[in-house]
């Protein structure tokens, strides 16, 4: 068990999709994966079970679930974490989920669990903030942290959306994602585990979880940073170039995608002109670039 001292039942939930629900309960199970926690997710997306998809392990709770009742679910996953990935617009298109999850925050907080629900909100969604700011108030009875998501790189969310229970989550490029997904791969061993010719790929990651877990609001939810998170070394340099498939993510491709970066940043210093490009030319051939 990890050092937190109450069992967590966590809510991903929005009403829309494509917001990052499924890479946020990703985040957050790989986070108490790494503090050595029990942790089981429930996939309650009735359309595309993504939740499932990344973890084999993963409950579904999908239509029809009538019959199915809280306590049932209590039952089942007692003595762990548990992490409910609603999946897009399931109170609004699974009645029984809907239903069902005032239902749940009861039965998990009777049974000693501290309940939250995380709500994201990812970039350049038109009206995106303020539908989230309406649904948060029919999730009753859970703790509600807002996430914004930086799901394009771009930083731009629409309307406001700060305060103290607002978090972030940075923007981890496609490529990195696939590494974090591969055949047979969690997120926590994508960090903890890589498999051999990916020893940079780790360091991207474990950054990009670390930057989420210090948050004041996510320290006090899910507790102190793992530390393999902190083992690993901080990027020096951060790739420039395209990260978009998981071939770009070895070892081998990095490194050349870093060293191209640095060779363009001493081209900005130097200039684009014929000085500047034989200056740098000169650098490159000396070995100093």
């Amino acid at each position: 068990m990890s050092n937190l001292t109450r069992l967590l039942f966590i809510v991903i939930v929005s009403n829309a999709g494509g917001e990052g629900k499924t890479l946020l309960a990703q985040l957050i199970q790989a986070l108490l994966q790494l503090a050595d926690a029990p942790v089981i997710m429930l996939d309650g997306d009735a359309g595309n079970q993504a939740a499932r998809v990344a973890d084999d392990n993963a409950k579904v709770v999908g239509w029809g679930v009538d019959a199915i009742k809280a306590r049932d679910i209590l039952a089942a996953t007692r003595d762990a974490h548990v992490i409910f990935d609603l999946g897009a617009n399931s109170l609004a298109s699974a009645r029984e989920i809907a239903e069902l999850l005032p239902a749940l925050c009861e039965a998990y907080a009777e049974a000693g669990y501290r309940t939250a629900a995380f709500l994201p909100v990812s970039t350049n969604k038109l009206g995106a903030v303020e539908a989230i700011k309406t649904l948060a108030p029919k999730i009753e009875g859970f703790e509600k942290l807002f996430v914004k998501v930086n799901r394009d790189g771009s930083r731009a969310f629409g309307g406001t959306l700060e305060g103290d229970d607002v978090v972030e989550v940075g923007h981890l490029r496609p490529g990195f994602q696939a590494y974090v997904r591969g055949p047979g791969q969690t997120m926590a061993n994508a960090v903890s585990q890589p498999p051999a010719g990916f020893g940079l790929a780790p360091v991207q990651v474990a950054e990009w979880m670390r930057d989420f877990a210090v948050q004041p609001p996510v320290l006090d939810l899910l507790g102190p940073v793992p530390a393999v998170l902190d083992r690993h070394e901080r990027p020096v340099d951060v790739p420039g170039f395209s990260v978009s498939v998981i071939e770009h993510v070895t070892d081998a491709a990095l490194a050349e995608n870093i060293r191209r970066t640095r060779i363009m940043h001493a081209i900005a210093q130097a200039g684009f002109t014929p000085e500047g490009l034989r200056k740098v030319a000169a650098l490159i051939e000396s070995g100093n670039l």
